[in-house]
């Protein structure tokens, strides 16, 4: 046993690392060593991370500006839809009022004017007052002015001597008749009741007179 033991010394004591005074490496305490950077590479560094934020911050801000234009133009297109589909509803309305209560034509307005027997003009045609006539609304427009002048005229006459004379009798038809030709021309413009009004009126106002019918 001792020789043993001997012999391990005497190949420990000529073993070449031995003899260089080995020392076994340490590990270190927290893993890897670190690394310690100069203070141009920190200043590089914190260049770079402040590049990097300024550059996360604006594509931040170019998609919250996108996002909103997105917003804004869906807005503005349902905004379009809303006024496309109430016209589209009013027409579709309109529509059927007419279907229902369609608009009498032209030949059947002046055939229904036509067909009443003539009488004289209703109470409350002349004012009291004045001695004027009394014009329904469409009669009242500009386009009747000069007619309205010689009929009025031609009533003071009718007033003053009980009757009119053949002349006076001509111009007053004639006048009567301008008017009713007039009115038939913006008959597709005016409302239907309107019509009938000022048709009838002139039509008794004629007959009331002269005796005479409108054509």
């Amino acid at each position: 046993m001792r020789i043993l033991l001997w012999m391990a010394c005497c190949l420990l004591a000529t073993s070449p690392v031995y003899a260089q005074g080995y020392v076994a490496p340490v590990a270190p305490l927290y893993g890897n060593y670190g690394y310690a950077s100069t203070a141009a590479e920190g200043a590089l560094n914190g260049m770079a991370n402040v590049v990097s934020a300024q550059g996360s911050y604006n594509l931040q801000t170019s998609e919250a500006a996108i996002n909103m234009t997105q917003a804004q133009s869906q807005e503005i297109a349902n905004h379009q839809q809303y006024a496309n589909t109430y016209f589209q509803m009013r027409a579709q309305r309109d529509a059927y009022e007419a279907k229902k209560h369609p608009r009498p034509t032209e030949e059947q307005l002046v055939s229904l004017a036509q067909s009443e027997a003539p009488k004289g003009l209703p109470p409350g045609s002349v004012d009291k007052e004045t001695g004027k006539l009394n014009w329904p609304t469409l009669l009242q427009y500009p386009d009747f002015e000069k007619q309205r002048e010689v009929v009025e005229s031609l009533l003071n006459k009718n007033s003053a001597h009980g009757m009119l004379g053949a002349q006076d009798a001509q111009q007053f038809t004639e006048a009567v008749e301008q008017m009713a030709t007039t009115l038939k021309r913006g008959i597709t413009k005016v409302p239907p009741q309107q019509y009938m009004d000022a048709y009838t009126f002139l039509k008794k106002l004629l007959y009331s007179t002269c005796q005479t019918q409108l054509p």
